[in-house]
């Protein structure tokens, strides 16, 4: 797998991942470790595994999901879509990328 880690792409064993590493997801890919999104575009998972729902779970990268989260709190609690649609940014180990398309971004 593919990891930033100071500043560096570099390629790696899951077993060598530590705290502070920045992982490359791709589409297919088994999530080795529990992970927040930092950046991505049209994300899902699939978190049958641990879940047993079969639909892919959208996710959405950390700071879109902070955003979502204090215009709620700011309408008093309440979403104004009347629905849940505040997506997760957590990708949990032992799930897998349904569907993703990466924007690139160098970190």
């Amino acid at each position: 797998m593919n990891v930033w880690r100071d500043g560096k792409l570099i390629s790696l064993h899951e077993r060598e991942l530590v705290t502070g590493d920045i992982v490359k997801i791709v589409e297919g890919m088994d999530i080795p470790a529990d992970m927040l999104v930092l950046e991505a575009h049209n994300l899902s998972t699939d978190e049958s595994a641990l879940t047993g729902e079969p639909d892919a779970v959208k996710k959405r990268n950390f700071a879109e999901c902070v955003a979502k989260r204090d215009e709620i709190v700011l309408n008093g609690g309440k979403n104004n879509a009347g629905i849940h649609d505040v997506y997760s940014p957590i990708l949990m180990s032992g799930t897998s990328v349904r569907l993703f398309k990466n924007s690139h971004k160098r970190f």
